[in-house]
C-alpha cells in the first residue's frame, strides 16, 4: 500500500503509524527512537549503497516480523525498488518445489553494519528455515518463498525459474517526496539497486 503525504512527517508520527500496524520488531543498528524500533535505511547507515537482490525481510529471524513500512525522508529516488507478489506465482512454478526449505541468514556484506556481533551469534545459532511452499497464516494464500539475497542453500535448488518469473512479473516503484509504502514481506518479494549520493529512508518492521 502507498501512502503519499503532503508534507514530511516527524520521527514520532512515522513511530505512531508503525506501532498502530502491529506489535514493531526491537533491534540494535541505526536506530533512531528510544524504543529502538525505527531504522536508518541511508547510504552511510544500513544496507548502504550496494545492490541489494531479492529479499523478504527478516527471512533469518524468528518470529513472523512480515509487515514492513517505510517512509522516504529523502532522495529515495536515487534507487527505485521493485517489488513482485508471490502470492500471484503459477501452479506449476509453485508446485516444482514440494519438499524444497531454505536456510536463511544475513549475507557477509551485511555483518559489520547491520547487525551486532551477538545478534550473529543467535541468528547462526536459530538456523531458520522456511519452507518454499506455505500457506499465508492470516490470508490462506499459496505463497512461494525464496528470499535470494538471505538463502544459504541456493545450490541445493535450481532457482533459476523462480527469480525468471520475479523479473518478468515485478513492479518498479518509482519514489515520491514524503512516500509511505506499507507491505505485507511474506507476499511481497523485494529489491534495490545500487546508488550514488545521500540517501535515506526509515523502516520499521512489525508483527503480522
Amino acid at each position: 500500500m502507498k501512502v503519499s503525504c503532503q508534507n514530511p512527517i516527524t520521527l514520532k508520527e512515522f513511530e505512531a503509524i508503525a506501532s498502530s500496524l502491529g506489535k514493531p520488531l526491537v533491534t540494535n543498528k541505526h536506530v533512531l527512537n528510544e524504543n529502538r524500533t525505527i531504522q536508518k535505511l541511508s547510504n552511510d547507515g544500513l544496507f548502504g549503497t550496494d545492490d541489494v537482490d531479492w529479499h523478504h525481510d527478516w527471512s533469518y529471524g524468528r518470529g513472523n516480523y512480515f509487515g514492513t513500512i517505510l517512509y522516504n525522508v529523502s532522495n529515495a529516488h536515487l534507487s527505485p525498488t521493485w517489488f513482485c507478489d508471490m502470492s500471484k506465482i503459477p501452479d506449476q512454478l509453485y508446485f516444482k518445489y514440494p519438499f524444497a526449505e531454505g536456510e536463511y541468514y544475513p549475507p557477509q556484506n551485511l555483518h559489520d553494519n547491520c547487525f551486532t556481533e551477538k545478534q550473529l551469534r543467535i541468528l547462526e545459532k536459530q538456523k531458520v528455515r522456511r519452507k518454499f511452499q506455505f500457506k499465508h497464516h492470516v490470508t490462506g494464500e499459496k505463497i512461494l518463498y525464496c528470499s535470494f539475497g538471505t538463502l544459504r542453500n541456493a545450490d541445493d535448488y535450481d532457482t533459476k525459474p523462480i527469480k525468471e518469473w520475479i523479473e518478468e512479473n515485478s513492479y518498479k516503484h518509482e519514489w515520491q517526496p514524503n512516500d509511505i509504502l506499507i507491505w505485507d514481506n511474506l507476499k511481497m518479494i523485494h529489491k534495490r539497486s545500487s546508488f550514488n549520493g545521500e540517501r535515506m529512508l526509515w523502516r520499521t518492521q512489525f508483527l503480522i
